[in-house]
């Protein structure tokens, strides 16, 4: 199934008791893009990002991947283009009674995206490219806080999805592991995955490594900007 548009008609979310995150919107999201979600610190960047993986639902207005609300559907039908979408939030998604070799097999196993053979090289391949090889048999608790976020940024990887949701991919990484990730989004992007990617960060620096348009969340609506990439391109 290929994801061909994302859009809100007339959409509002907000949590009990605070004021909306998002109040009426109309949006169509640029596809084909690394998005960069702006806003001001607890304005609702994580819940936009959420509403996006279909992880939360909006009150009212309709969420439209490929012209099909999300909200009248039921676990079966999403389950398609939920296949399709990775998202890493914080240091949370990872199975803490299994090591983070099991994590990363986990999805392709349970969803049968590929074969045993085919996943364990898959995450093989990931493991020795992040070089995360002396902790791949710990589990969570037991890796250092770097190696816990860089493997929840994996995982969000490992399905090769073609709509990636990253909240703050940036924080608690050293800087030779971001360059790992990025350049590996990059290599997965050429490869025909992660087509359209949105991410919440704070950090310009890393958000310079790509080319980007922005979406500012701003008084629960959406704005585009269009960013000139030739002012965006940095050398890894």
């Amino acid at each position: 199934m290929k994801i061909e548009s994302l859009k809100f008609e007339g959409v509002s979310f907000t949590h009990e008791g605070q004021e909306p995150i998002i109040h009426n919107v109309e949006f169509d999201f640029p596809m084909n893009e690394i998005l960069w979600v702006k806003a001001e610190e607890g304005a609702g960047k994580s819940s936009l990002l959420q509403i996006l993986g279909g992880l939360q639902i909006p009150q009212s207005g309709q969420y439209l991947i490929n012209g099909e609300n999300v909200v009248d559907m039921s676990f079966e039908e999403f389950l398609p283009y939920r296949l399709q979408i990775g998202y890493s939030f914080d240091y949370g998604g990872l199975i803490n009674n299994r090591t983070l070799y099991d994590n990363l097999m986990l999805p392709l196993l349970y969803h049968k995206a590929v074969s045993q053979k085919e996943a364990k090289e898959r995450v093989d391949e990931m493991i020795r490219i992040f070089d995360i090889g002396k902790f791949a048999n710990e589990r969570p608790a037991h890796v250092p806080g770097r190696v816990r976020k860089l493997t929840c940024l994996m995982r969000s990887l490992v399905m090769r999805p073609q709509v990636l949701l990253l909240d703050d991919p940036s924080v608690g990484l050293g800087q030779d592991s971001v360059y790992t990730f990025v350049d590996y989004v990059h290599q997965l992007r050429k490869e025909g995955c992660l087509n359209h990617v949105f991410i919440s960060s704070y950090d310009e620096k890393f958000m310079n490594l790509m080319n980007y348009q922005i979406i500012h969340l701003d008084e629960g609506q959406l704005y585009f900007q269009a960013v000139d990439p030739e002012k965006r391109v940095v050398h890894l």
